[in-house]
């Protein structure tokens, strides 16, 4: 799993919508971090995070490649019984688990045991999988580990296994949950972020190795560096020395629960063991002697080859569950991990020789933040290379420039916000590059690299290239990320239609706040048929409601996943804003028979109108009586 959940970056979508804002860049580079100087000032630092995001506790390793320069921790690991953190403590790291996945199946490819071009038809025909391309292209385990599999990401209902019982078979949580083993588009082109991707993938390492996905990584990378106490299964020796994560202010401790599709996400560890990782990783799958992969396979490693991006030379992106950051000063790969209750990230410096692990036991904005303080202090005093540069605007690019709209969302049955909101134009003017939201906002000035790649001002590799498919459609492609060239008619057409109603619905509320207390003053006495105008006002007040309700309380897959009384509560309250939407619409058609005043009917029908909108916009999607427990 990943930060940014997919049906958290929904809620954020929804929320920007009734906000009014768009864009489609990559998350903007940080501002310049001080640089601690010493370790103590870096602690005292991060603890200033921890304490105004209201974050536990944090632990962290700074590595180079012969040596752990500090493994330990600030804060705490359980604020119930006041457990520090320590280097020892443990934290459940989330998708960091997809870098031992994608280091097993190179291994094995090294063994000749498999290959990572063979169909994963062939190798689990079991596992059932739909590809109307299949013909011409195939899923390979390669597509798994670099998203290109076309595969829609898991819902909420398939994270979390709490039953309590034995460990789900992977074989049988595919079944039950079909629909993410789908491409949704030909495999190879678009990238798109799936844990079920890795699921497959590991279970492809028990269909070769005959031994649980989680045994074969203990077995062939764990123990062999020494990395004695991690792993994907929750020990009783795991248990008391796991921290305990937390979510929200004041926090509140979030229960365990494994996940269903464990090669995705369920790897446990600790600073000092990390380090150990991130070491092997810098010296290029070795570490004191031990030879875990060969240098060519962690070049593979984090070398995008399939897809789109890749195959228009762009590098700087996700290859086998390894990514490229551009957002600080020098490069770095690595990979990040999210799970309630705990954000994770290793990142490590290939030229330099330096690499870091963190981890926070909160879902909380500390850590990108003490993620900065690390970078600063760990490349103090290092010499930062040349961003690549600049070249002139060539035909390519010039041809490239258009509307794009986001074209790989993870969540097909969330599409439809992504598609609304990462939408925008890139344009050419007086020589240079530019690109900007849909809604009129400063724009964005890209700097130009030749092959049809662009950066911002700030970043220290590519954000982007310019690609065509098989079909010759223009796509703008990143990391994770691709936007196809349309028509911006409709998108802007549709924008303006839902900002729209959603104004005219505020309308009534601004309109109650006059008619309700003159109404309960007694000055609007012998006023009849007000349901005319309380039915759409009701229908406002539910829409805002169900709004507010899930920007604040969407943040727990726990509460999704489950028929909670927040879940529950959404289902119903959509439920209700469609009954008095119809309902509002009706009276006001009606109301054309009754007597009453002309400016109130006409409003009453306006707003009703926009409600309906929302309600067929929302219907056509699956969005009404949405139960998140069940999909």
């Amino acid at each position: 799993m990943k930060p940014n959940s997919p049906t958290s970056a929904a809620i954020v979508a929804l929320a920007m919508i009734i906000a009014g804002a768009s864009g489609c860049a990559r998350r903007p580079p940080p501002a310049p971090a001080p640089k601690p100087q010493t370790i103590d000032q870096l602690k005292a630092a991060i603890a200033g995070v921890l304490e105004r995001t209201h974050t536990p506790g944090c632990g962290f390793a700074l590595v180079s490649k012969d040596s752990v320069i500090f493994a330990g921790g600030v804060g705490k690991a359980d604020l119930a019984t006041n457990r520090e953190v320590t280097g020892d403590t443990m934290f459940r790291i989330g998708s960091i688990t997809k870098s031992f996945v994608a280091l097993s199946l190179l291994q094995l490819n090294e063994q000749g045991k498999v290959d990572l071009h063979a169909k994963v038809a062939d190798l689990a025909p079991e596992v059932k999988i739909v590809n109307r391309w299949d013909a011409t292209d195939p899923i390979r385990i390669v597509n798994l580990l670099e998203h290109t599999a076309g595969f829609d990401d898991m819902s909420p209902a398939e994270t979390f296994d709490m039953s309590g019982g034995p460990q789900v078979p992977l074989l049988e949580t595919f079944a039950r949950f079909p629909e993410p083993q789908i491409a949704r588009w030909r495999p190879g082109t678009r990238q798109s972020y799936s844990n079920p991707d890795y699921a497959v993938a590991g279970y492809i390492i028990e269909k070769l190795t005959g031994k649980p996905c989680e045994d074969y990584i203990a077995d062939n990378i764990l123990r062999p560096l020494a990395m004695t106490h991690s792993d994907m299964r929750l020990t009783p020796e795991m248990r008391t020395a796991l921290a305990q994560g937390y979510r929200g202010n004041p926090p509140i401790a979030v229960p365990y629960y494994p996940i269903l599709l464990r090669p995705a996400g369920e790897m446990k560890s600790s600073p000092n063991e990390m380090a150990r990782f991130v070491r092997m990783m810098l010296n290029r799958g070795t570490l004191d002697g031990v030879k875990i992969v060969s240098p060519e396979s962690i070049t593979r490693m984090e070398t995008p080859e399939t897809g789109l991006a890749a195959r228009a030379g762009f590098k700087d992106g996700y290859a086998l569950g390894n990514y490229v950051t551009i957002r600080h000063p020098i490069k770095t790969h690595g990979h990040n991990g999210g799970i309630d209750g705990f954000l994770s990230v290793y990142a490590y410096m290939p030229e330099q020789g330096l690499g870091y692990f963190l981890s926070i036991n909160a879902s909380s904005p500390a850590l990108s933040q003490v993620e900065d303080l690390i970078f600063a202090y760990i490349t103090r005093g290092v010499a930062i290379p040349p961003k690549p540069a600049a070249v002139p605007l060539d035909a390519d690019v010039v041809a490239a420039a258009g509307f794009y709209q986001f074209a790989s969302p993870r969540n097909e049955k969330f599409k439809f916000l992504e598609e609304i909101l990462a939408e925008g134009w890139t344009y050419t003017d007086h020589g240079k590059l530019y690109r900007r939201g849909l809604i009129p906002a400063p724009p964005e000035e890209l700097v130009y690299l030749g092959h049809n790649q662009f950066r911002t001002a700030k970043e220290s590799g590519a954000d982007g290239v310019y690609c065509t498919d098989h079909d010759g459609n223009r796509y703008g492609c990143g990391e994770l990320a691709c936007f196809r060239r349309i028509s911006p008619v409709w998108p802007a057409t549709q924008l303006i239609l839902l900002v729209g109603a959603v104004l005219t619905m505020a309308t009534s509320l601004g309109f109650a706040l006059v008619w309700i207390p003159r109404k309960l003053l007694g000055r609007m006495q012998g006023v009849r048929y007000l349901a005319v105008r309380v039915v759409p006002l009701l229908a406002s007040l539910t829409f805002l409601v169900t709004i507010i309700l899930w920007i604040h309380g969407g943040d727990s897959t726990f509460a999704l996943a489950t028929p909670s009384p927040f879940a529950i509560a959404i289902c119903l309250l959509t439920l209700l804003f469609a009954i008095l939407s119809v309902l509002g619409f009706a009276l006001a058609i009606r109301s054309f028979g009754y007597p009453m005043n002309r400016a109130a009917r006409l409003h009453s029908i306006a707003v009703a109108f926009a409600a309906l909108g929302w309600t067929v916009f929302l219907g056509y999607w699956g969005m009404i009586g949405l139960r998140f427990w069940a999909i």
